[in-house]
């Protein structure tokens, strides 16, 4: 089963997901990742993940595991965790891929509490996001429609008002996800 790591962002309070590659897990397993080069190249290595912004500990340690290996898939993963994620986040957990929400819709609106816990969806950035796509896709269907010789003159009729309102009145992300233009097409985000 493939792992991830979940943190929560300081910068925003977003809901970041790391996935540690394999090979990487595997260098530290095995070591030798920098035998071709020449001495002292791990060092350099160590000074610059330090120089943008990774913790000293965290980067020696990093370094280390991939040179001398040594590591279980248990303690390569932590490692990585200090290494990438420590400096950039707090409540950071190691998890299932499928533990991660299938619905990715309103991914930059997802949260956790400070201490960690389960991922949910910020209806109040949640509803930002949902009429700005309203908006883009509306603005794209116009343009299309501005291009096509038969379409030019037959206006798109789009009541963004009532879209807004629609927007503010739903209680959860499926009754929000659910409101959109009829006459638009519908857009996927990823």
């Amino acid at each position: 089963m493939q792992k991830c790591i979940v943190y929560t962002r300081f910068e925003d309070g977003g809901v970041a997901i790391f996935h540690p590659t394999d090979d990487v897990i595997a260098w530290m397993g095995c070591g030798g990742y920098w035998n071709d080069f020449p001495r002292g190249y791990m060092d350099v290595q160590i000074e610059r993940m330090i120089g943008a912004g990774h913790l000293p500990d965290a980067s020696y340690r990093f370094a280390h595991a991939l040179q001398f290996g040594g590591r279980t898939m248990a303690e390569a993963l932590g490692i990585i965790r200090d290494r990438c994620c420590a400096h950039l986040g707090m409540a950071i957990e190691l998890w299932d891929l499928d533990e991660l929400p299938q619905d990715r819709w309103f991914r930059n609106a997802w949260r956790r509490s400070h201490n960690g816990g389960p991922i949910y969806v910020d209806l109040g950035r949640a509803r930002t996001i949902q009429f700005g796509l309203i908006k883009s896709a509306v603005d794209i269907e116009t343009m299309r429609r501005s291009a096509e010789m038969e379409l030019f003159d037959v206006p798109l009729q789009v009541d963004l008002l009532a879209l807004r309102e629609r927007v503010r009145a739903a209680r959860d992300e499926h009754q929000l996800r659910a409101v959109w233009p009829a006459c638009v097409r519908t857009v996927s985000q990823s």
